[in-house]
């Protein structure tokens, strides 16, 4: 993880004790954002962009990051609260190489304590922070992997000498299976015909095709590809999480 990463850690998530301080600026599930929390992210993630306030003379653009900000925090409560639907669990060991980490990227434990201190935490409230940004990563990981390309197979086994009328048949068949799997909004192949049977090829999710010459640069362009496909999948994860919970944005100024 960036050390930049490591740092806006500090300011997702603030103690209980500090978010209710100020009025919400959204809602996750009953579950407040308060303006305080957002106010202190949104410095951190201004300086992640490599942007600062007084640069800002734009009030569109100005309001676009602060809205692009909430919603990074928004969907970090998404998450969190995934993962405690899914009980997800991290063990202390993880939580305690996390924090390591941490200390040496900002400079040693006198460094580090006075973030914490800046932040709000104490220890057992950073160790609690700690917890459930890992778990929210964990859950992350695991949706985005559900949702990239995964091929499958629909099989009806002939014998290899079938006759016409037999082949006619697994094709019948297997197009009425296809239909089923594209009304659920998956995407299917025409039936194909291997010498282990018929088979249907689909995927879940579907980038559009393009021809990839054979050249010296091809690992380069399925690396490209593979991190398009990962930035979709991350999107898609994303998207579906705030259709399926109840989302309240009280302040998008």
């Amino acid at each position: 993880m960036k050390l930049t990463r490591l740092l806006m850690l500090l300011t997702c998530w603030l103690p209980a004790v500090w978010a209710n301080n100020e009025p919400a600026v959204a809602r996750v599930n009953g579950e407040e954002i308060s303006g305080y929390r957002f106010e202190r992210f949104f410095a951190e993630y201004l300086e992640d962009q490599g942007r600062a306030v007084a640069s800002i003379r734009n009030p569109k653009a100005y309001k676009q990051l602060r809205q692009a900000a909430l919603q990074t925090l928004i969907d970090k409560e998404l998450l969190w609260q995934e993962s405690q639907k899914r009980g997800v669990q991290i063990d202390e060991q993880a939580v305690r190489q996390q924090i390591e980490q941490m200390r040496s990227a900002i400079g040693g434990p006198d460094k580090f304590q006075r973030r914490l201190q800046d932040a709000g935490f104490d220890e057992v409230s950073f160790t609690e922070y700690t917890r459930r940004e890992l778990a929210a990563q964990q859950v992350f990981a695991e949706l985005i992997r559900a949702n990239t390309l995964q091929p499958r197979q629909l099989l009806i086994r002939v014998p290899a000498q079938a006759d016409a009328a037999t082949v006619a048949a697994a094709r019948l068949r297997l197009m009425q299976m296809r239909a089923s799997i594209i009304s659920g909004a998956a995407l299917a192949s025409q039936p194909v015909r291997s010498p282990f049977g018929w088979h249907v090829i689909y995927l879940q999710n579907h980038l559009e095709a393009a021809d990839v010459p054979d050249l010296p640069g091809l690992d380069t362009v399925r690396a490209q590809l593979a991190r398009q496909q990962q930035t979709q999948a991350r999107r898609q994860v994303l998207a579906q999480l705030r259709v399926q919970n109840r989302i309240e944005r009280i302040d998008d100024d």
